[in-house]
């Protein structure tokens, strides 16, 4: 059995919200807020924060100045559950309800990207309303043991509905996700401190991290993050193509008869076009790969393989590949940058420690080779 679960607190990040003026016992039907500007008709509003056991969800029925007559999730007018002091938070929910849904594991779980498509995909549950006592909504599946879980949120009014969740595999989490690293990550801090993170702030570490980690990569490491066979098919006329959108550098190109193309700094290009035009050279600009002299047919086909950059992660799900377990330093940084937040002084030990794993771990990605010394006397040598 699999708990899927939702956390609700997302949806009060950056939302529009206003306070309470005055205490309210139970059971009123409306409400004063210091500013109404961020409310309208028929808006989810959650009174008190999520998580809390006083916390309700209703929906505005009318507003009236600064007043917000209170309705249910039918749109009919109704009371409030709880009394709320002044100076309660009253925030507007783009969603207030949630549905979980489940999809079929179609390869195996490392190597499988997984697909949400609504059509497609088996619902748990009905759409059900937000528990805003609890910081998340949750289902049990009893059902399935292998796939893949997934939630919306939507609208009960508008019919809104979000984009679908990060995928939650049911074999669960394996040590290379960036689940994985979260959950390391938040089990080195405490309780006050783990509110003051959000969500955008692991993402942004994360991947900050990985750019530094996988940049180091590329200078000592050359065949690690070598992508697949590229193609490019010149068009008569055209010097330019534009590069994949992860390229950092070639590793090699060549033509069509598998002859390696030479390179030729950009600074020389319109030197080249003068001096040799019967031997074609590839320069890099930016984003761009160029061939000198600018071909002048089309059709003609050029083969090469790049360097990758660090690509940006944004699913809990992703795996993270890196050599020898590398993944396991990303949590330093990671800590490195909250601690700064916090003005811990601590975090210069974790930017040292993050720092040391690189260093060993160029140390043993370089010697990535199947190929040992040997001081044995070529065969071609005997006679």
């Amino acid at each position: 059995m699999l708990t899927l679960r939702s956390d609700n607190r997302v949806l009060t990040n950056n939302a529009k919200s206003a306070y309470l003026v005055q205490n309210y016992q139970s059971g009123v039907t409306s409400v004063e807020v210091s500013n109404s500007e961020p409310f309208s008709a028929d808006d989810p509003i959650l009174l008190g924060e999520m998580g809390q056991t006083d916390a309700e969800i209703l929906k505005i029925d009318s507003i009236s100045g600064r007043t917000i007559s209170l309705a249910n999730i039918n749109s009919a007018a109704t009371n409030s559950t709880y009394s709320h002091p002044e100076s309660t938070r009253v925030t507007v929910l783009p969603y207030d309800q949630v549905r979980f849904y489940w999809t079929a594991l179609l390869g195996t779980i490392a190597d499988e990207a997984p697909t949400f498509v609504v059509a497609t995909a088996t619902a748990l549950t009905d759409w059900t309303a937000l528990d805003p006592t609890s910081y998340y909504s949750t289902y049990s599946d009893t059902v399935h043991s292998t796939g893949f879980g997934w939630f919306l949120y939507k609208n009960s009014y508008s019919g809104q509905i979000s984009s679908q969740s990060n995928p939650i595999p049911y074999a669960g989490f394996t040590l290379n996700t960036v689940q994985q690293v979260f959950s390391d990550f938040d089990s080195l801090l405490n309780t006050n401190e783990l509110k003051l993170v959000s969500l955008n702030d692991k993402f942004a570490w994360l991947n900050e991290a990985l750019a530094i980690l996988k940049n180091k990569l590329n200078l000592t490491n050359a065949e690690y993050l070598v992508s697949s066979s590229q193609t490019i098919t010149t068009t008569a006329s055209t010097a330019e193509y534009i590069l994949p959108d992860d390229f950092s550098d070639i590793v090699e190109i060549t033509d069509s008869d598998e002859l390696a193309v030479s390179f030729l700094p950009v600074s020389q290009v319109m030197v080249n076009n003068g001096l040799n035009p019967g031997t074609t050279q590839y320069y890099l600009r930016g984003r761009y790969i160029g061939f000198s002299p600018t071909p002048d047919t089309t059709g003609t086909l050029y083969y090469y393989t790049y360097r990758s950059k660090a690509a940006r992660v944004s699913n809990l799900s992703t795996y993270i590949d890196l050599p020898d377990n590398l993944f396991y330093c990303l949590k330093d940084w990671m800590m490195y940058r909250s601690f700064l937040k916090f003005n811990n002084p601590l975090a210069t030990a974790y930017y040292q420690s993050f720092k040391n794993s690189i260093d060993l771990g160029m140390q043993s990605a370089v010697k990535r080779s199947a190929n040992l010394d040997s001081w044995n006397i070529l065969d071609s040598a005997n006679t």
